[in-house]
C-alpha cells in the first residue's frame, strides 16, 4: 500500500467515524473518545460511556443505520477506582481466574480465592469486569462470578 493509499484511508475512517458519530449525537449519546471502524459492514466502536444502558442505546443507534449488518462492542465504562466499589467472588468453589483480556481466550495473569474481594476499576463490554485482586493483579474477571458487597 502507497503513502497516497494510506492517506487516502485514514480520511476515509475519519469520515466513517464523523458520520457514525453524528448517528450517536442525533440518538442524545455523546462518546467523547468515540473510534468506529467498518469493515463490510461490521462496525468496530469503542469509547468510553457513563453506564452499559448508553452503550446498549449506542450499538442499537449504530446497528440500525444502512450497510450495518453487525456492531462488535468495545465500548468501557468510565474509571470507578476512586469509588471504591468491592466486589466478592462468588465462584462455587475454585478460585477465580483474572485475564489478560475479555475473553476466555486470554492468558490468566492471575487468580482471586473463592469468597475474597476484589475492586472493581471498569465495567467492561459483554459482562467482564477489569478488576485489582487483594494482592495487587490486575485484570479482566467474567462479571458471572462477582458479586458486589
Amino acid at each position: 500500500m502507497g503513502l497516497f493509499d494510506q492517506v487516502n484511508k485514514a480520511v476515509v475512517n475519519q469520515q466513517q467515524q464523523n458520520n457514525y458519530g453524528d448517528v450517536l449525537k442525533k440518538a442524545g449519546i455523546n462518546i467523547p473518545n468515540l473510534w468506529v471502524q467498518d469493515v463490510d459492514g461490521t462496525l468496530t466502536i469503542a469509547g468510553t460511556v457513563p453506564d452499559m444502558q448508553t452503550a446498549e442505546k449506542a450499538v442499537a443507534a449504530l446497528k440500525s443505520q444502512p450497510g450495518v449488518v453487525n456492531v462488535f462492542n468495545l465500548l468501557e465504562m468510565e474509571d470507578l477506582t476512586s469509588k471504591n466499589i468491592k466486589m466478592k467472588v462468588i465462584t462455587q468453589s475454585s478460585n477465580l481466574n483474572i485475564r489478560k483480556g475479555p475473553g476466555t481466550d486470554y492468558e490468566i495473569v492471575g487468580k482471586a480465592k473463592h469468597e475474597s474481594q476484589v475492586q472493581l476499576i471498569k465495567k467492561m463490554y459483554n459482562d467482564w469486569y477489569y478488576v485489582r485482586t487483594e494482592d495487587g493483579v490486575e485484570g479482566f474477571s467474567s462479571a458471572n462470578y462477582l458479586q458486589g458487597i
